[in-house]
C-alpha cells in the first residue's frame, strides 16, 4: 500500500481523460450523406430491438 500522496496525474492519464471527456463531436461530422445515416440509424433501431426481444 501507499502511504505517500502522489503529485496527481501522469501525463498518459491526462491525456485519456481528455479523450473521453473534451470535443465530443458528432460521430459522423459531416462526412457521410443523411440517407446514409438514416439507413444505418435504422438498421441499428432494429437491431436493438431484435435484441431486447431475444433477451426476453
Amino acid at each position: 500500500m501507499r502511504t505517500t500522496p502522489t503529485a496527481g496525474p501522469a501525463p498518459f492519464q491526462l491525456a485519456v481523460l481528455h479523450a473521453l471527456q473534451g470535443g465530443r463531436r458528432h460521430v459522423y461530422a459531416g462526412t457521410v450523406p443523411a440517407s446514409t445515416k438514416a439507413r444505418r440509424r435504422a438498421a441499428n433501431k432494429a437491431a436493438r430491438r431484435a435484441r431486447r426481444v431475444t433477451r426476453g
